[in-house]
């Protein structure tokens, strides 16, 4: 009888099922367009085999990329004017700014990611600059510059709080041993290896059921350690409480060891390569175009419903849509029972709050940092309760100053400048019915009030004069994402990525409906460029083997 791990007491896993899913961690991540490719040529009229894809964001582009290099008619549609999901941008002021909807930093041209974009055709359509530090933390008592060097940011730390040296460096070097193990390869159907797991992957296999506050206690005490090595919990939208420490290890030491990229000139040339790929390659791009529900004949998927009654015919669906929302386009009856039961056990994740600010002055290399954590005391349970509350003094508050990425960001004389600001939905549901029928006073004048609020904590805390500098100001609300996206509660990580619903047990990429398969954020791995990017190659693969019978 197998042994069940205890998940932070919300359900169990079995030593079978965590090294099937930690074999699909060290092997499957970054799928290879050789093994996919020759997937791809075993399948005998491919012609005859139309795909949609329902979204075109990152998870949706890629999945739509690589199906189209291998053959099959592959249509993408998306209700938006310009492909990306979040991966995009706008222009304001005539075009003298054009500003950055969401990217801060990724590694995806790096590491697991990398063969993903090569495969997809864009690796060498794409520009990156590297991030000039990791990062800057602002607290009450300390103004902290991270170089992109684990070892020089946990000497660092040690140097300032000696009693807790041994612990920072230990925590370091168990993040960057669970990211070793996760990158050596297990062979899932190989007896030895399921028996050795636990010996040869012991840092993973010790963590499999531990919060990131878990593994916290493991090395250090002082709160204040505590809150700085957390940092990053934002970027994951959870607090150490309740975020998988298994996940937070594996995307932090990532970021730390490889260093964060920016695409160069912004994220909408990567949606734009994918876009490109995908035509080059005989698919279509439907922009303005919005799915409204999924045809079923004969128990068979056999087209995609637009608003408006136009049927496109497919074999099989590919959504990038969120998962609540493809499940609503299913003819009732149709999802399995426990499925829609699983789901109602998961929560989107949290939403934003976020500022643009066209600055009509350079201040590049003005101001230290490029992106640039404020933290308000060193509780991140505390912030994360600010965070659902849209707190503008208390919440998780980042600053990015864009122009320090390289020169010419922005047009000369002006900058660019975000201050993102975590937020749950709660806050904003009481304007959305009238935001939806468009009447938007009351809201557009809280919008305004945080906007404020957080504009004078920027410029306390970072950029002095900045008020006095603002030639445009932008802000969008959860509301906002929810318009843009059709997300639940305008989330950003698609759901939450708690102990229930993370690595070990994220929800499949393949749905129990044949030939429907989920490539985006709320689905395996999770949120993120990266994690959707990924997403969608396994999507891709999972339908290569159904339609191969491998």
């Amino acid at each position: 009888m197998e042994k069940e791990v205890d998940m932070a007491g919300k359900g169990s896993i079995s030593r079978r099922d965590f090294i099937k899913v930690a074999a699909a961690v060290t092997t499957g991540l970054a799928t290879q367009w050789g093994r996919l490719k020759d997937l791809a040529a075993g399948i005998d009229g491919k012609g005859n085999m139309p795909v949609v894809v329902i979204g075109a964001g990152l998870g949706g582009l890629s999945a739509a990329a690589l199906l189209a290099r291998g053959g099959f008619p592959i249509t993408v549609v998306e209700q938006h004017e310009k492909p990306g999901g979040y991966a995009t941008t706008f222009d304001r002021n005539a075009g003298n700014f054009t500003f950055e909807v969401s990217l801060h930093a990724t590694c995806a041209t790096l590491g697991q990611t990398r063969p993903i974009l090569e495969s997809a055709g864009v690796l060498d359509k794409i520009q990156t600059v590297e991030l000039p530090e990791a990062c800057r933390i602002i607290t009450p008592d300390l103004d902290l510059l991270w170089p992109n060097n684990v070892d020089a940011v946990a000497g660092q730390l040690a140097g300032l709080f000696p009693s807790e040296a041994q612990g920072i460096r230990g925590f370091f070097n168990q993040m960057m041993g669970i990211l070793d193990e996760a990158m050596v390869p297990i062979d899932r159907n190989s007896l030895s290896d399921k028996l050795l797991f636990p010996i040869t992957h012991k840092r993973m296999w010790a963590v499999r059921n531990k919060t990131l506050s878990d593994i916290l206690d493991d090395y250090v005490q002082d709160p204040r350690v505590r809150g700085l090595l957390s940092v990053y919990w934002c970027y994951y939208g959870l607090p150490p409480s309740r975020l998988s420490g298994f996940y937070y290890s594996v995307a932090t030491a990532s970021y730390l060891r490889f260093g964060g990229r920016y695409i160069k000139y912004r994220s909408q040339d990567l949606s734009n390569a994918l876009r490109n790929a995908i035509e080059a390659a005989g698919g279509q791009v439907l922009l303005n175009t919005e799915a409204e529900g999924i045809e079923i004949k004969d128990n068979a998927i056999s087209g995609v419903r637009l608003v408006g009654g136009n049927v496109l015919k497919a074999k099989a669906v590919i959504s990038n849509a969120s998962v609540p929302k493809t499940v609503q386009m299913v003819p009732a009856g149709i999802m399995p029972g426990d499925f829609l039961t699983k789901l109602q056990g998961y929560n989107p994740s949290l939403s934003s709050f976020v500022v643009w600010l066209g600055l009509n002055q350079d201040i590049r290399n003005k101001i230290k940092g490029y992106e640039i954590f404020i933290l308000r005391d060193y509780d991140p349970e505390k912030a994360y309760a600010a965070a659902l509350a849209c707190d503008p003094l208390n919440g998780p508050m980042g600053v990015t100053i864009y122009d320090n990425l390289f020169a010419g960001y922005s047009n000369p004389g002006t900058s660019t400048v975000s201050i993102f600001l975590a937020s749950g939905y709660d806050p904003w549901r009481i304007f959305e019915a009238d935001y939806l029928a468009g009447r938007k006073e009351d809201y557009r004048s809280e919008k305004e009030r945080i906007a404020k609020i957080l504009i004078a904590e920027a410029e306390r805390r970072v950029i002095p004069g900045l008020s006095s500098m603002i030639a445009v100001m932008e802000a969008a609300t959860p509301l906002t994402n929810l318009r843009f996206t059709r997300n639940p509660g305008g989330a950003i990580y698609g759901y939450e990525q708690s102990m229930d619903n993370s690595f070990m047990n994220r929800l499949d990429n393949k749905s129990p409906l044949n030939g429907l398969y989920f490539a985006s954020a709320w689905t395996d791995p999770g949120g993120g460029y990266e994690p959707c990017l990924v997403s969608g190659a396994k999507a891709c693969n999972d339908l290569l083997k159904d339609w191969s019978g491998s």
